[in-house]
């Protein structure tokens, strides 16, 4: 998919990641000093809206209550401010998905959180809410009693670390909004509401508690909690608040834990959980009594695991954003040139030979993006077409002097630098107008052209390693021809490695190698084996395909002894260990059954047990070893 890039002030935004009626938001790149920049979200009100004093007030008091917020467990604001005539927030980008995206996506693969997953993020919920009901205003010093009012999965986002956070305190109601505590307003999503929030009566600190209690619900039944044809149906429902037993819903929830849901979701306010601080301890107290074992790293790894190519795609595209900023800031140098074409046309006859001037002053485009910039719009708003897969990318690349080959090594070699680049600047208009005799007389481009005439084919220079003619220039002298060759993998997104080199390439890709000559190619892709083979082009064009086979699920093993004695035998599967009792994280495979067996033959005791762990789970083989049977 083509990304819109604009400049937003001193914010490049990159795409948008969410919008709701009034308000959107952007993964954007702030630009910092020295060339330090950082991902950062935008939130921004669309330009039909910038008018409405009503909601702009709503979204100022959402940055004054959010600026207040200092707490892990909530997705920090940074600025408030204006920009062409539309106010925006900015905060903290986080990589992951909101919990009902994870709900949404565990369902379409049937998965389930477990008991211990399901606590932790609720207990760090809890968490950042009471910070939020806590919380101090800086200016006056005056408590600001926050109460969240939509608590929901959509506003709880779970990142690929493992951390759990709140987002969203745009209806927030702090006591100094008079306006919105006024009795029979109704703001929220109708399923997570309170009952006294159903009635429009006033609510407080406690309606955030009934609301992340039905979350709590909701994952622990794997079901919706209130739901209707109407919202009119479901307000009844959670007015009338007749709360199923979660343990006849799913038997394997632990009475204790029943009590501390079914708390959260009293009916009568004085009988449920007074702060979040309550909710939060009686659930660090489950958690720390029914799972010991239970790691906020092995929650990350879960996370990551499940969500293993969203993860894999993030970083890849996060690291194609950062080029792409680098060149927004070469281009907005060049702006101040009074360069009015970002091409030159050498000769007319000859389509073949028209250049990118950008790339000719040292502005490396990475052989990545199309870039089209319009210098006649007063902000200069920047289009970038980018998609280094997409099939129906367009790329023009420069010509290289013969001394320079096009190859993927050329991609991280002709990056300039600053004294390079304003002394190239300021001869720009010499060298646009000698490109042309230069380009005439230059003879072939040597340009790589992909087959299906939309993706740019990059061209392996023939002094891979390896390459029968280590030496040769892109076209060699010898007159060895160059095949086209198509790259495909099973799963796709592959990272592509020739002779040992990284190429930055990415499955599907097309290349360019010499006839019959013997190429090592690597295909590795995060969560799988990888993949080699020895590769010859014999025809034109030839294909490499490769089916990946997935890595093996791993979990792992507390392994520890009583009545041991001293340096017992630990055997797993018949392997014999080298390391001390207790072990804490010994890795076995995942889902298949796993003996364990601990000796000591000088006593002549010995235990044994057979186990068998889910992915990404811990489970305890405490052995009590007992006299051998002669």
């Amino acid at each position: 998919m083509s990304q819109q890039i604009e400049q937003f002030g001193k914010y490049i935004l990159l795409e948008k990641i969410a919008s709701g009626g009034m308000a959107e938001v952007y993964l954007a790149r702030s630009s910092g000093a020295e060339g330090v920049n950082k991902f950062v979200a935008v939130k921004r009100i669309l330009p039909q809206f910038s008018d409405n004093q009503e909601f702009i007030d709503m979204f100022r008091e959402e940055a004054r209550i959010a600026v207040n917020l200092q707490n892990s467990n909530i997705v920090q604001i940074f600025e408030f401010g204006v920009e062409k005539s539309q106010f925006y927030l900015m905060m903290e980008y986080v990589e992951g998905r909101n919990l009902r995206q994870i709900i949404n996506e565990f369902k379409k693969n049937n998965m389930q959180l477990s008991i211990d997953q399901v606590v932790f993020i609720i207990k760090e919920v809890a968490a950042g809410l009471d910070h939020a009901h806590r919380c101090i205003d800086g200016a006056t010093g005056l408590p600001l009693n926050i109460t969240h009012r939509d608590m929901s999965p959509q506003n709880i986002m779970v990142s690929y670390e493992g951390e759990v956070k709140i987002i969203d305190f745009g209806i927030a109601k702090a006591e100094s909004q008079m306006e919105a505590t006024r009795a029979g307003t109704l703001k929220g999503k109708f399923g997570y509401m309170s009952p006294e929030q159903a009635e429009g009566y006033n609510i407080d600190l406690r309606t955030d508690v009934f609301s992340t209690g039905i979350v709590l619900w909701e994952l622990l039944a794997n079901d919706r909690l209130f739901t209707a044809s109407s919202e009119q149906g479901i307000l009844r429902k959670i007015r009338d608040c007749q709360i199923p037993s979660i343990r006849k819903i799913n038997p394997s929830v632990p009475p204790e834990l029943e009590k501390i849901v079914n708390k959260a979701l009293a009916k009568d306010r004085s009988l449920r959980y007074q702060t979040s601080a309550a909710l939060h301890r009686d659930l660090n107290r489950f958690l720390n009594t029914q799972f010991p074992e239970f790691s906020p790293h092995d929650f990350s790894i879960f996370i990551k695991s499940a969500f293993s190519q969203q993860v894999q795609d993030i970083k890849r595209k996060l690291i194609e954003y950062a080029k792409l900023k680098s060149q927004e800031a070469d281009l907005t140098v060049i702006t101040e040139t009074d360069v009015n074409s970002t091409s030159v046309t050498q000769n007319d006859d000859d389509p073949e030979k028209q250049i990118d001037g950008f790339e000719e002053l040292g502005l490396n485009p990475e052989h990545k993006a199309q870039m089209d910039l319009d210098f006649n719009k007063p902000n200069l708003k920047k289009t970038i077409t980018k998609n280094p897969i997409s099939t129906n990318r367009t790329t023009s690349f420069s010509p290289r002097s013969k001394a320079s080959p096009i190859g993927y090594q050329d991609f991280s070699e002709n990056k300039s630098s600053l004294p390079t680049l304003l002394l190239r600047i300021s001869i720009a208009g010499m060298v646009l107008l000698g490109a042309g005799y230069f380009y005439k007389n230059m003879g072939s481009r040597n340009l790589a052209v992909d087959q299906r005439g939309s993706m740019p084919t990059p061209l392996l220079k023939s002094t891979l390693p390896g390459s029968k003619t280590s030496g040769a220039e892109s076209v060699a002298p010898s007159g060895l021809k160059k095949y086209t060759v198509a790259i495909e993998s099973q799963p796709s997104s592959a990272k592509i490695i020739i002779d040992d080199k990284d190429t930055e390439w990415y499955t599907p890709w097309n290349v360019l190698l010499d006839k019959d000559v013997v190429y090592k190619i690597v295909l590795r892709k995060d969560g799988y084996i990888p993949y080699e083979a020895r590769f010859q082009a014999r025809q034109d064009p030839s294909s490499l395909k490769a089916t990946m086979q997935p890595l093996p699920k791993t979990a792992y093993l507390f392994i520890s002894a009583r009545n041991s004695g001293r340096d017992p035998i630990v055997t797993v599967n018949g392997q014999r260990l080298s390391e001390k009792l207790p072990i804490e994280f010994y890795p076995v495979p995942a889902d298949t059954p796993v003996i364990v067996r601990i000796s000591n033959p000088l006593l002549k005791l010995a235990a044994e047990q057979t186990v068998t762990v889910q992915p990404n789970k811990r489970k305890t083989v405490d052995l009590l070893l007992e006299p051998t049977v002669k």
